[in-house]
């Protein structure tokens, strides 16, 4: 990482531009922090990547495989797994379900709360004059 310059350093990158403005192998440097001797962050994560072909890899990549790659071991390889499982389940599970809400006069009878009625009775919203 010190070949780079500063400003293109991952964790530098994304203090300046966010999640979003990193690459894949950037936002995996940044989980992995450190590389080994003879490779960076970005080298083992440009290996990863290569390997498990992109971030979907990860995905269905058991932790004893990524074990296998020079600078993954026990930690880092649960560190890769720990971060991407989030989102993982995040695509798998189906989104809560969410009451629907009707026209206006339809929200009246919800309950209390801003902008509701406390009562059973229908509140007096009509089209023209709103609540």
């Amino acid at each position: 990482m010190k070949s780079l310059a500063p400003h293109d350093r991952p964790h530098e990158k994304l203090d300046r531009l966010g999640p979003a403005g990193l690459g894949d192998n950037e936002l995996l440097a940044v989980i992995l922090v450190h590389g080994f001797r003879a490779a960076s962050a970005i080298d083992v994560a440009n290996d990863v990547l290569d390997t498990v072909r992109g971030v979907q890899g990860l995905t269905r990549q058991p932790q004893v495989d990524l074990r296998r790659l020079k600078g993954i071991g026990v930690a880092k390889a649960s560190q890769i797994l720990t971060a991407v499982e989030p989102g993982r389940r995040t695509l798998v599970r189906a989104p809560e379900r969410r009451e629907q809400l009707g026209a206006p006069p339809d929200i009246c009878f919800r309950g209390t709360g801003p902008g509701r009625s406390s009562s059973s009775a229908p509140c007096s919203w009509t089209p023209s004059t709103g609540f």
